[in-house]
């Protein structure tokens, strides 16, 4: 398909990486849901662990300085626990399963990631117990992020710490989805044809997000994206359900 074909999946991934660049997170929890309207959901993970490596190397060398550097390392290595189970899951499920796999796990991430008021103690083992569930998640439905998200929702961190660790952290844990596809024999090439139409999309959301970082109301815009993955999510759900009723 051509430039006109694109404009929607490259307002989408503009959208996304604008939104990921204010607060840190939302790339791919942001446009996965998005992207399915457009493309089948094993085409669609590998186009946004591509997109999600390079926003992520690139915006991670910026702020490497302020990463938790152990909170990392620990999250990493469940990450290498958990993607060998994940590709498996992604490999056996057809694309309609997978799917709806998807966007019950952005519903169930959303609910949890608000409701949850208890803290969870950030020490090693718990680190690395979020790791395995964020490397599963990442390699299944290209979204690392709610395990993470949800282990870290009432963090001391600072802003520009939690910021710069989400970026290292979402950086590797894709960067392994991507080796384990090539190591298990799924190929990359579809995904590498898509992933250059939305890569200046991408560049264009970072740049326009880092510009507006210090005028945005980020309170707003956590508020934004979840009424937008809420609908999103669920419209997506009933449709899956529908075709399966149907067929």
């Amino acid at each position: 398909m051509g430039l006109p074909h694109h404009l929607l999946p490259i307002f989408c991934i503009f959208l996304a990486s604008f939104l990921q660049s204010i607060t840190g997170f939302g790339l791919v929890i942001v446009a996965a849901p998005l992207l399915l309207l457009f493309y089948d959901v094993k085409s669609m993970v590998p186009i946004m662990l591509l997109l999600a490596c390079c926003g992520n190397f690139i915006q991670g060398l910026m702020y490497i300085k302020n990463t938790n550097r152990s909170l990392v390392v620990w999250m990493y290595l469940g990450v290498l626990l958990g993607q060998p189970f994940g590709f498996w899951v992604f490999d056996s499920m057809d694309s309609g399963a997978l799917k709806l796999l998807v966007n019950l796990l952005i519903l169930l991430s959303l609910i949890l990631m608000q409701a949850a008021h208890r803290k969870i103690a950030e020490k090693p083992r718990n680190s690395f117990i979020t790791g395995i569930f964020s490397g599963f998640t990442s390699i299944t439905t290209g979204m690392g992020g709610p395990p993470f998200l949800i282990y870290l929702a009432y963090t001391k961190m600072t802003a520009a710490v939690f910021r710069s660790t989400c970026f290292v952290f979402f950086f590797l844990c894709n960067a392994t989805s991507l080796t384990s596809y090539l190591i298990g024999g799924f190929s990359l090439v579809p995904a590498l044809g898509e992933f250059i139409y939305l890569l200046p999309a991408l560049a264009a959301g970072i740049i326009v997000g880092h510009l507006s970082y210090h005028y945005v109301p980020v309170k707003l815009i956590h508020r934004l994206i979840f009424l937008l993955l809420y609908l999103t999510s669920i419209s997506a759900i009933i449709s899956a359900l529908y075709y399966k009723i149907i067929a």
